[in-house]
């Protein structure tokens, strides 16, 4: 990434979330009747059939595009995947291709704007088409997982798979160490966290924000366990338009194998959908989280290792949308932080620094970016402990980069 790509990011997320000088739309056609060419964009799936009906062509074409009779070629940009379709002199057949995907349909409805309805509802998973089956269709939606910069299921990091497995991490490191509580006959307090998240990112071509509100509870009935859950809501608008929406939730159980040394295991549900990007998808994942911590003498060294494998669901169908993706994803994520007290303070609270840098690598079914590299830098009041146990407020700012992506995030922490 060169240096006028990241000083661009940080002036436009400084902005907090201000849409684009210039946004780019999701979807775009070039379509040709003869020698004559248009070319169209809009920011919903839903509204690229419409590209090709019969009033969009004779608005565009004039007199050059006879209803019905006018051969029609296009090239379709499905938010970075390729796509064709069109319809031959006097035929009201429409076909649509997506090579990468090996996907080739097509639609009769009789007149044209009827096989442009049925593409629509193809896309939707809606109805049965004699040569545009539902195998073809979950081609197609693996295909913009591995190749679309913005797909709201899985294949980069404003995705509900990688959310899931970020959130996984926070939720299997939230509760502290033995160690932070050497009085045996000491009750170590439950929490209540609060997270707040903004980001903003670029993804291929595409730009956009992220908005984030996590909630979650770590309930500590014995000193070695402890169970831990919470909820994520969040929000995604792409080019200032296109919205998506995510919710998960997340139950895990820890264990205090030693002072220093945490095992979990955290189990996740999640639900995705955008009927402006079309997307809607059920998953679950399951990850298994080593935490533990090193004392330096003039800081603390903490190391997070985790592995999680994740599976969309089937059969889930609403308001006319039934997709199925049958993905299936396996993720390593390994953390390194360095924290220690800073030599100012915030009226009688110390301040506590920490630097951090998150490795992600994803296995399995093909994305579009299967590595990131996270680093960030943390500033808090300190816990009354001398351990990272319950910072009360914390306030950090990270940077997240991979193959022709960049972020930057903002978080909020409380814990109470």
């Amino acid at each position: 990434m060169n240096g006028v790509r990241f000083c661009g990011l940080v002036c436009a997320a400084l902005l907090l979330g201000g849409e684009p000088a210039s946004a780019r739309d999701l979807f775009r056609t070039l379509v040709a009747v003869g020698a004559a060419t248009s070319t169209n964009g809009v920011n919903s799936i839903l509204d690229v059939p419409d590209l090709l009906d019969e009033s969009s062509l004779t608005e565009d074409f004039g007199p050059s595009y006879i209803p019905d009779v006018s051969a029609v070629s296009g090239t379709i940009n499905l938010r970075g995947l390729s796509a064709f379709g069109g319809f031959d002199a006097d035929s009201a057949t429409l076909a649509f291709s997506v090579p990468a995907a090996g996907v080739d349909v097509s639609f009769d409805g009789g007149t044209r704007d009827e096989s442009n309805d049925q593409l629509e509802d193809w896309l939707k998973g809606e109805g049965s088409f004699p040569d545009a089956s539902d195998e073809s269709l979950e081609d197609l939606l693996q295909a913009l997982v591995e190749f679309s910069p913005v797909e709201p299921v899985a294949g980069n990091p404003n995705s509900l798979q990688s959310r899931m497995f970020e959130s996984a991490l926070g939720l299997g490191t939230l509760s502290p160490f033995l160690g932070d509580f050497p009085d045996a006959s000491e009750d170590i307090p439950n929490v209540v966290a609060l997270d707040l998240d903004f980001g903003y990112y670029a993804a291929g071509p595409f730009n956009g924000q992220t908005y984030d509100f996590s909630i979650g509870f770590g309930w500590n009935f014995a000193r070695r366990l402890a169970i831990v859950t919470d909820i994520n809501l969040l929000l995604n608008r792409v080019e200032g338009d296109a919205l998506a929406g995510f919710g998960d939730v997340g139950l895990g159980v820890v264990g205090r194998i030693n002072d220093w040394w945490n095992l979990s295991v955290v189990a996740r549900g999640g639900l995705v959908g955008s009927l402006d990007v079309g997307a809607l998808a059920t998953m679950y994942s399951v990850s298994f989280i080593n935490h533990m911590r090193f004392e330096l003498g003039f800081a603390q060294l903490e190391m997070s290792n985790m592995v999680g494998v994740a599976n969309t669901l089937p059969g889930f169908d609403i308001e006319g949308w039934d997709l199925e993706y049958d993905l299936t994803n396996v993720v390593l994520k390994n953390r390194l932080a360095v924290s220690r007290m800073l030599p100012f303070s915030a009226g009688s609270r110390s301040l506590r620094g920490t630097l951090y840098l998150t490795d992600t690598q994803y296995f399995v079914d093909d994305l579009w970016l299967e590595h990131t590299d996270e680093i960030g830098l943390e500033v808090g009041l300190a816990s009354e402990r001398g351990g990272a146990v319950y910072d009360p407020a914390t306030l950090d700012i990270a940077y997240v980069v991979g193959k022709s992506y960049d972020a930057l995030k903002l978080r909020l922490s409380l814990r109470f």
